[in-house]
């Protein structure tokens, strides 16, 4: 499931018929201009999934790329929601890697949001679609960061965290040990020490 993703709030329309989501979106690009509202109502109320079938069903019936088609249509920030949710969740993700990264500043939050929070399945996939482009994912990210953070980072790409249900009692009592002896001495060597204990265990286990 990891290639189209199942991420988000958005359950299945019910009575689901791609024909008629797809007239429905020509119908709204039809005319002088274009009836935003209702590619919004049709593509935010779709999962992924659904999303992928309505694509595909617009291609075969009107023989164009639906993207391209609202792409467009559409300006601004609207188009940029409404491109996004026509991607599937890898690809989507990769975008969003690319654009924090490149320009003049790297978006830190945004590298964390998304590799800090994606299953190692995930995250391969990310970096698979990510190669696609002209360039590789840890590549960049190494040129973009720097100190703990990007070993983190660089960390997190390898998609080897510890996904199991199974909670190893004796390390959790240990790791908690190693943090509250770093915590209780708070000089400037003890605090390099504590943020990077930190770091280690987030990379190491998963976030679920």
């Amino acid at each position: 499931m990891a290639a189209i993703g199942n991420r988000g709030t958005v359950v299945e329309a019910a009575a689901f018929n791609v024909e008629e989501d797809v007239n429905r979106l020509r119908g709204a690009m039809k005319g002088a201009g274009t009836d935003e509202a209702v590619v919004i109502e049709v593509l935010a109320r779709r999962t992924i999934a659904q999303r992928q079938r309505i694509k595909e069903a617009y291609k075969l019936t009107v023989g164009k790329d639906l993207a391209g088609d609202l792409q467009g249509e559409l300006t601004g920030n609207t188009e940029k929601v409404v491109l996004g949710l026509l991607m599937i969740a890898p690809k989507y993700d990769a975008y969003e890697l690319r654009t924090a990264i490149k320009g003049s500043g790297t978006e830190e939050a945004a590298l964390i949001d998304i590799l800090a929070s994606r299953t190692n399945a995930e995250i391969r996939a990310i970096t698979e679609v990510y190669m696609k482009g002209t360039s590789h994912l840890e590549d960049d990210i190494e040129a973009d960061t720097s100190g703990m953070f990007k070993r983190v980072l660089v960390s997190l790409l390898t998609a080897g965290r510890d996904e199991s249900n199974t909670v190893n009692e004796t390390q959790a009592v240990q790791d908690a040990k190693c943090l509250r002896s770093i915590r209780r001495s708070l000089g400037g060597t003890s605090r390099i020490a504590l943020r990077g204990r930190c770091l280690d265990l987030w990379r190491m286990f998963s976030w679920q």
